[in-house]
């Protein structure tokens, strides 16, 4: 059965139309919207499925003819949506349109709301309103979604790193601590708003601006200023610093300053992180070492762990490191000969307590009580916990590993020569 004629009282009209012209137009709409049989949608039409699209044909015909009536301004969605409504027709429930571009009016003014996009006139993109009161600038900010399970707030402006994964599937935060104990690669970014500690998700700034936080150096007990870089701090977690650390502190620039304030604070974010290399340095400094037996090999022993981070000492010879790479081993020993005859010294390399081929360096020592330095560097490709040895045998007890202690009276004293050093370095991740 087909529907009543499509027909609105004036004070229907009124109700949403702005002045007496308007209502004109519209009576005379309704007379040719009829004609087109807008309204005629019978239970047969919406059986077949095609109710929907009718319907959206008629917003689409009544919206031309408005147009074309010259409605100053013409009819809105919002306005024939209202007409099906007094109708009660039920309007589509999901509408697309084809549009070649959208004008935003740079200069109306906005309250920032979730899901609420407008014009930033003063940074010249659009901006995206999300949750916690955080507006993001398109195409100038990028975020991390993350979670935070640390048991307390994480303030906004904190300096976060990646601590696993959160019960939401995202990315678990906490403050990120530059001391050496965790990996350059854990560094995520700066927190863009207070996150509660309640399994709650919000917003991390990996790239972009995050503003009103203390840009003063307080508490730390710096002096910032604009332009200055913001380095992950090796002393107060999820702080920054614009002093660079330095070695076995993680050397992490993440912001620069853009403006100084105690509250109203601004940084541009961009860590840039580096892949941690490692490194150590070892020295022999006890008793002279000689072989106890001739012609029998011996691991050379190292008393002092110099500076290290990822090569530790194990068992007292074992260069032990914690990440995989391609290492370099330097060396450097003093020997003394203890007799006028020749004495043949070898030293090589073990890894995992088996020789590394084409290793060995050998030196022979005559003069007795005279000092012979030897140095030997070498390349291995060792995977995490891997260790390396320096071994070392000779035809004759009367050879000795000697330090020689420090001496000398200001200004000509010099310091202690070791008896051995070895420095591992990473060269290649």
């Amino acid at each position: 059965m087909a529907t009543p004629p499509l027909r609105l009282t004036r004070d229907q009209l009124a109700s949403f139309l702005q002045d007496h012209q308007q209502i004109r137009a519209f009576e005379n709409l309704f007379g040719i919207v009829e004609d087109i049989s807008i309204a005629g949608v019978d239970a047969e039409v919406i059986s077949g499925g095609i109710g929907q699209q009718r319907a959206s044909e008629a917003l689409n015909a009544i919206q031309r003819l408005s147009e074309t009536l010259n409605l100053e301004p013409p009819a809105s969605d919002a306005d024939i949506q209202r007409v099906l409504e007094l109708l009660n027709k039920q309007p589509p429930q999901a509408q697309s349109k084809a549009v070649d571009y959208f004008d935003f009016n740079r200069f109306a003014p906005k309250a920032d709301a979730r899901g609420r996009v407008g014009w930033n006139n003063n940074d010249d993109t659009l901006e995206i309103g999300h949750e916690y009161g955080v507006v993001q600038q398109v195409g100038q900010e990028y975020y991390a979604r993350v979670e935070n399970m640390t048991g307390s707030l994480i303030p906004n402006g904190t300096v976060v790193g990646f601590a696993g994964v959160g019960a939401n599937n995202v990315i678990s935060i906490a403050p990120y601590l530059a001391d050496g104990s965790s990996k350059s690669l854990y560094i995520l970014g700066v927190l863009t708003h207070d996150l509660p500690d309640s399994g709650e998700v919000g917003f991390c700034t990996t790239w972009g601006n995050v503003r009103g936080i203390n840009t003063t150096g307080t508490p730390v007990l710096e002096t910032w200023n604009a332009g200055d870089i913001l380095y992950a701090s090796p002393t107060t977690a999820g702080a920054f610093t614009n002093v660079k650390p330095t070695a076995p502190d993680n050397v992490i620039p993440v912001a620069a300053v853009l403006f100084v304030d105690a509250t109203d604070g601004e940084i541009f974010v961009r860590p840039t992180i580096e892949q941690q290399q490692y490194y150590g340095e070892f020295t022999k400094t006890g008793a002279s070492t000689s072989p106890a037996v001739a012609n029998t090999s011996y691991a050379v022993s190292w008393d002092n762990t110099e500076i290290a981070n990822g090569v530790s000492l194990v068992s007292g010879s074992q260069l032990t490191v914690s990440e995989s790479g391609l290492y370099q081993f330097d060396v450097t020993l003093q020997l003394q000969s203890n007799s006028g005859v020749d004495k043949n010294v070898l030293f090589w390399f073990k890894k995992n307590g088996t020789n590394i081929p084409n290793t060995t360096r050998l030196v022979t020592v005559s003069v007795n009580n005279a000092y012979t330095p030897l140095s030997l560097a070498d390349f291995f490709s060792l995977d995490a916990g891997d260790y390396v040895e320096l071994w070392w045998q000779a035809d004759s007890t009367n050879v000795a590993l000697v330090t020689v202690a420090a001496g000398g009276t200001a200004p000509n004293d010099y310091p202690a020569a070791p008896a051995g050093m070895i420095a591992v370095t990473q060269i290649q991740l």
